[in-house]
């Protein structure tokens, strides 16, 4: 099953190997770069049993920390840590998990493949919406300027 059923950018299909996660921000490169809108579309059952492990370990430390600061450090702990399934009917808390604290777990290993070339990379995450057999993932990338050369 794949589990990426549509990569749009700018309301065009692409290939998600065509798509980085990178590991640092964009910060300054921004400045050089076109800035466009992503839309991600994924399976829900696919990420529920792909993603469930590195959930659970996330939570796991995640309780530790709470349990360090004497009280919930984020929305999610104030939610009482829904198990995924659960958590992927809050769109909310499934921006905040997919979108920032799973990140690499989730869009950067669904994405870039290691071997073809990168057309977009992207920058953050800005909503996530829920559907019964879907979870799309949608924010702002960006690209190289095409090559100006003399």
């Amino acid at each position: 099953m794949q589990p990426i059923t549509h990569l749009l950018i700018d309301n065009t299909p692409h290939p998600p190997a065509s798509f980085a996660v990178p590991e640092m921000s964009l910060s300054s490169s921004r400045a050089t770069m076109i800035a466009h809108i992503f839309s991600f579309k994924i399976n829900t059952a696919y990420l529920i049993e792909y993603l469930e492990p590195a959930y659970l370990a996330w939570v796991a430390e995640s309780k530790e920390d709470d349990e360090q600061h004497g009280e919930p450090q984020d929305d999610l702990a104030r939610a009482g840590y829904p198990g995924l399934a659960e958590l992927l009917m809050n769109p909310t808390l499934s921006e905040l998990v997919l979108g920032h604290y799973l990140l690499q777990e989730s869009l950067g290993k669904l994405t870039w493949d290691g071997v073809s070339s990168i057309h977009y990379w992207l920058d953050k995450v800005t909503l996530c919406e829920i559907e019964a057999e879907s979870v799309t993932l949608s924010g702002i990338c960006y690209s190289k300027p095409p090559y100006q050369g003399n």
